[in-house]
């Protein structure tokens, strides 16, 4: 995936992610001397709740160009710099961090403290403020959120979860709450309560996209493929912009081989006038390695090295992953390596600059394409263990990375399979089929195989 589908896949969770739906008290609750202006903030943040990307930076963008000093607008649209590379994000953040605090109300003033608490690499005097403001405002939704947010980022679920729970409570139509307590629950391994969330967004909120776009990642992870693609196409039909669907859309259809489908979704991606470049691109070659991985096309894959697939790729995405696995199935050790070694600066950058989701995101895979060049080099221990630690690394977090736990399970279970040790083989195959037992069907029919290691 580009960098823009990773981001897609999280909530936007440092400062901006938890400003949701506010029901306007008698007076506003943000500072600004255009009432034009508060009104495309409100229409941004009914968007937001929606996940509807372009439509809040559409929104924000007219806000800010109404009252060159709403603060809140500025804020956030450096945020969503992320999904808008159009986005000046140092023009707004300047504003923001040139803002008189002493004007703001109580909660802008937090985030615009909290802004810079984060800036200044001060993680601590950030959570502080959140702590601080709750203690003051406990029934707060919007700053609620903030802190359930702050807790999924870091992987801190109990707290997360018990966050999102009284965020129901207090507000019961708060809809995004019910989609991230799906992918908590999804990311401990505790389905049917994801499917309750999931099921209950989507009851809630049948018009939007996301509810629908949500269950079918879960239902991927559970190899339901037919009801997963029925939801995405569903989310495409309810919005046609929401672009994870399409992408999700070719993930299932490649999945049942219907290898046409999967570029039809792409190619429908792509015919929408909205639709941004790098994206129409990343989508394709989305579906082009994906096709090339599950019918064996090594050299075709090893093409692809001089196409943008893999130019412009991160280096935890899908088409570097599977053109590392071409380069090993064919031998090709040193293009192996230099992949790895991508990674690993991939990773020591992002560990220099602070970023630790890039790092947790980036050790996982680092690790499995060392165990996929050493099971087919030979060293079949050291694969074994390479694997075991991506899985531990790994969780149920959303369709991409736990469809790669699962496969990497797979790939372990073969290794064992190929060190003569089949009984511990089938007890890890056993909780594979426990969570997908359509994949683990094909594994069958495939005698067990992805790799191609002799048996032991």
């Amino acid at each position: 995936m580009k960098r823009w589908m990773w981001l897609a896949l999280v909530a936007v969770v440092v400062i901006a992610a938890a400003i949701s739906i506010i029901a306007l008290p008698r007076s506003p609750e943000w500072t600004t001397s255009s009432p034009a202006a508060l009104a495309e903030l409100q229409l941004a943040l009914q968007s937001k709740m929606k996940l509807y990307h372009a439509d809040t930076i559409a929104h924000l963008e007219k806000a800010v160009a109404l009252d060159p000093d709403f603060m809140m607008a500025h804020l956030l649209l450096t945020e969503y710099a992320g999904f808008d590379d159009r986005i000046d994000a140092e023009e707004h953040r300047a504003k923001v961090l040139e803002a008189d605090v002493d004007s703001l109300r109580p909660r802008e003033r937090l985030y615009v403290e909290r802004m810079k608490a984060i800036r200044g690499k001060r993680t601590e005097d950030a959570n502080r403020l959140i702590d601080e403001y709750r203690k003051r405002f406990p029934d707060d939704p919007a700053v609620l959120e903030t802190a359930a947010a702050v807790a999924f980022q870091r992987g801190d679920n109990e707290a997360a979860e018990r966050l999102y729970r009284r965020l129901i409570e207090l507000s019961p139509n708060w809809v995004i709450a019910y989609n991230q307590l799906g992918y908590l629950t999804m990311r401990e391994g505790r389905f049917a309560e994801a499917e309750e969330h999931f099921t209950s967004y989507r009851f809630i909120a049948p018009d939007q996209a996301n509810p629908h776009d949500s269950l079918g990642e879960l239902y991927i992870i559970l190899g339901r493929l037919p009801e997963a693609v029925q939801c995405f196409e569903t989310a495409l039909e309810i919005k046609k912009d929401f672009w994870d669907s399409y992408v999700h859309l070719v993930l299932a259809r490649t999945m049942l081989e219907d290898y046409a489908g999967a570029a039809q979704a792409a190619a429908a991606a792509q015919a929408v006038p909205s639709c941004p470049a790098e994206m129409a691109e990343g989508i394709g070659c989305v579906a082009t390695c994906l096709e090339l991985e599950a019918n064996a096309r090594w050299r075709e894959v090893l093409a692809l090295q001089s196409t943008p697939c893999l130019n412009d790729a991160s280096m935890t995405d899908f088409c570097p992953r599977i053109t590392h696995r071409a380069a090993c199935q064919l031998g090709e050790w040193e293009v192996a390596r230099a992949i790895e070694a991508k990674v690993e600066a991939y990773r020591d950058e992002a560990k220099e600059k602070g970023e630790a989701m890039k790092v947790d995101d980036s050790m996982p895979s680092l690790l499995h394409l060392q165990g996929v060049r050493l099971a087919l080099s030979g060293d079949r221990a050291a694969a074994e263990k390479a694997f075991a630690e991506a899985d531990a690394r790994l969780t149920y977090h959303n369709s991409f990375i736990g469809l790669f736990k699962l496969y990497n399970r797979l790939f372990l279970v073969e290794t064992l399979l190929a060190e003569g040790r089949d009984g511990e083989a089938h007890q890890l195959l056993a909780k594979v089929r426990a969570v997908n037992p359509w994949l683990v069907t094909r594994f069958e029919e495939d005698g067990l195989t992805l790799l191609g290691l002799p048996r032991g």
